[in-house]
């Protein structure tokens, strides 16, 4: 254990000594903090952020829709500025308004119901799926309680973006870890070692790994900070349907950035047990590079339809299509284990198995170049 402690620790070095690598993580320091900042920009959104703190707390009953209703006179009376304070409000009116007419309170939690109960129809819901949903609509608690969700928005959108920093981390700065031996000619020398082979690949898949999750957790971490320091942490607290308000899910937004973390970590470790194992099968870095980035790039641009079930949630799993807000709207389920669970709660178990694939792969791989 100690040999495969230091034979880590100079693995380590290696891939933080990378020009490569240095370059693509002062690039995503950069981009981490610069998205962070971004409402800043330009004035306008500071002035919005302030303007709906004023309905902060304020239950979304008649009272309040009227008054907004009252106050804006149509659709066009929220872009002018004194209508700022109704940004986020409405917003989440407009989520489920049916035609171009403001709506009441009662119509809005009418509308909410009747569109949740057109997206199960349109995901082939079974009646249990459907009555595991009605347990989780319980358990929100209504009238609504509006909380100004300007920060919430910007980190659920950006932790996507987090996601694909991930995916690149893996595929450009551990593309070499196996490959680079033998672009170097030192595949031989280095299978002649005493600890050159088990031990040395074991230590070079812990120091991926590690390197993947160590830097995602610090990408995280620098875009909740500039966020913090830009305008504060505020709207956390709110519940989800504020920016999905037909998801039934009974989550408030900081639970949901919480999952949303969660499984770009663990992705992490599937990102980068990917990339070593094919840095072990193609011993080619450009290979591995141009695989990873290509399958994400079709990822992008196929959409299964929803009647094929089974392959267009499967791909769903996938997590830069996981994690993104509209998730919250997708009610199909996963019977495991005689019970129902989100995707959400399953992806994880889905990522470590498939990381634990392709590290059995890369092994028979790396196992095989020694003969």
């Amino acid at each position: 254990m100690r040999r495969v402690k230091d034979l880590y620790k100079f693995e380590i070095y290696k891939i933080l000594h990378s020009k490569l690598t240095v370059s693509v993580i002062l690039i995503f320091t950069v981009l981490a903090i610069v998205m962070g900042m971004q409402l800043s920009i330009g004035g306008r959104g500071l002035e919005i952020h302030k303007a709906i703190q004023e309905l902060n707390g304020q239950e979304i009953n008649n009272e309040l829709i009227n008054k907004m209703n009252s106050d804006v006179g149509s659709i066009e009376g929220l872009e002018l500025e004194e209508n700022d304070k109704y940004f986020g409000l409405s917003h989440t009116m407009f989520m489920v308004q049916d035609g171009e007419e403001l709506i009441t309170a009662d119509q809005f939690y009418e509308n909410r119901i009747k569109l949740q109960k057109e997206k199960m129809e349109d995901q082939g819901l079974t009646a249990e799926e459907i009555q595991w949903w009605a347990d989780q609509e319980s358990e929100i608690s209504k009238p609504l309680t509006y909380v100004p969700q300007l920060n919430a928005y910007t980190l659920i959108g950006y932790m996507t973006n987090i996601c694909i920093m991930a995916i690149l981390l893996a595929a450009i700065c551990l593309s070499g870890v196996f490959a680079g031996e033998y672009r170097k000619n030192m595949d031989q020398l280095l299978f002649s070692c005493k600890y050159g082979r088990r031990e040395t690949f074991i230590s070079k898949i812990m120091a991926g790994v590690s390197f993947s999750v160590i830097w995602v957790v610090i990408l995280t971490a620098l875009l909740f900070v500039s966020v913090w320091i830009r305008t504060g942490l505020d709207g956390l607290n709110g519940v989800v349907q504020l920016e999905i308000p037909y998801s039934a899910y009974p989550l408030t937004f900081i639970q949901f950035i919480g999952i949303q973390i969660g499984i770009i970590i663990i992705a992490s470790v599937m990102f980068s047990a990917m990339a070593m194992s094919m840095s072990a099968i193609f011993k080619n870095g450009v290979a591995v590079m141009g695989t990873m980035v290509g399958l994400y790039l079709l990822n992008q641009f196929w959409e299964i339809p929803l009647k094929f079930r089974i392959l267009s949630q499967t791909t769903k799993l996938i997590p830069s299509n996981l994690i993104v807000s509209w998730s919250l709207g997708d009610f199909r389920l996963i019977n495991c284990f005689g019970s129902y669970h989100t995707m959400f709660a399953i992806a994880p178990l889905v990522y470590v198995i498939i990381a634990a694939v392709f590290i059995f792969v890369g092994g028979v791989a790396y196992k095989q170049s020694q003969r």
